[in-house]
């Protein structure tokens, strides 16, 4: 078969680009698989794309070609049609914007609660008729949109790296994973560090410490200096851009695992899409301690493997009953390890080779 991706931000090197680049990889063993650029993309540079692609996320893209074609912003109509009239599939990940294909079989993904275009106009119901199935990555994000993308569906989980992420001889550590991203702050950092002041202060998790990882661009800088002077005076160790090795490191060395995205927010797209990074701890037997909202509430089992939390008080009592019970944290370490391999890259390939059979 001859395969086509396009992922408009694939140069953000994010979740959904993994995502379709996973499922390049899976189909480029036998099949011929092609990943579309726009404009912008072929700026970029195909090379610098498919080399930092395949290095950042683990994944053997040598027989995918990455070529230039008439998709994404001021790309020509008539053109597109014609190109794309080639493929027998088309995998496409929408930002809240979809076109009229082509291809034989045509695969929407959506990686999080988009409102979009189809259920607004005549022209945009038109334009989703032409797309055979949508794929969300977990029941929240199709939950938070399906109303407007009405179309049949199904839900594959994002793939991770379960095999990779062991267990190492675990340390006090408390670990939470996401962007420094000074302009909406979303992933909570202040809160967590306000948090474990609380149970430092209080003496409560004694000879513990703090680990905050994360991407982090020059336009970072200044809200990861604010970071740094609120956590002041405490363990709390910071990693911007670490490395994927070191990364796995800290995942198999840490014992408690913190997410926040979503407190105190009720709008759908400032939640937790999925969690790939709350996964990626459990699969390293961190025991997850996060927030009961979004994709979170799919991953954790609560009180089996891990705690949902549902305010701060909550918060702060279970982080506190799992660093002062060592054989619950040991148990629930080993229930998060099995958990995760749910979500494995085998598991995967599984889902998405059966959408085409």
């Amino acid at each position: 078969m001859k395969i086509a991706l396009y992922s408009p931000y694939l140069d953000t090197f994010g979740g959904g680009e993994k995502y379709m680049m996973t499922i390049s990889e899976i189909f480029s063993q036998d099949n011929e698989v092609e990943v579309l650029l726009d404009q912008h993309l072929v700026e970029t540079g195909a090379d610098y794309l498919k080399g930092k692609l395949s290095k950042r996320f683990n994944l053997n893209l040598g027989k995918v070609r990455f070529i230039s074609a008439p998709v994404g912003k001021n790309s020509s109509f008539i053109a597109r049609l014609i190109f794309l009239k080639k493929y027998d599939v088309l995998f496409y990940l929408t930002d809240g914007s979809i076109f009229l294909p082509t291809s034989k079989t045509n695969i929407l993904h959506i990686q999080s609660p988009l409102k979009g275009q189809p259920s607004t106009s005549i022209w945009g119901k038109i334009k989703l008729k032409g797309w055979n199935t949508i794929i969300y990555n977990s029941e929240f994000t199709r939950r938070n949109s399906e109303g407007n993308w009405p179309h049949s569906s199904v839900v594959v989980y994002p793939p991770v790296d379960t095999d990779k992420i062991k267990a190492l001889p675990k340390k006090n550590y408390i670990l939470s994973v996401g962007r420094f991203f000074g302009y909406l702050k979303d992933k909570k950092h202040e809160l967590l560090i306000k948090i474990f002041r609380n149970l430092y202060k209080e003496g409560k998790i004694k000879n513990w410490s703090l680990h905050l990882v994360g991407s982090a661009g020059e336009g970072d800088k200044n809200y990861l200096d604010e970071l740094k002077a609120l956590a002041e005076d405490m363990p709390v160790k910071f990693y911007p851009n670490l490395g994927y090795d070191e990364l796995i490191r800290l995942y198999g060395e840490s014992s408690v695992y913190w997410h926040a995205m979503g407190f105190e927010e009720s709008d759908p797209t400032k939640m937790e899409h999925f969690g790939i990074s709350t996964v990626e701890a459990m699969a390293g037997g961190c025991v997850p301690i996060v927030i009961n909202k979004g994709g979170q509430r799919e991953i954790v089992e609560d009180g089996k493997c891990g705690f949902l939390w549902n305010n701060l008080d909550e918060f702060q009592e279970l982080t506190t009953k799992i660093i002062l019970n060592k054989t619950l944290r040991d148990e629930f370490s080993k229930q998060a390890g099995q958990k995760a391999k749910v979500y494995s890259k085998k598991t995967f390939e599984e889902k998405i080779l059966k959408l085409l059979k």
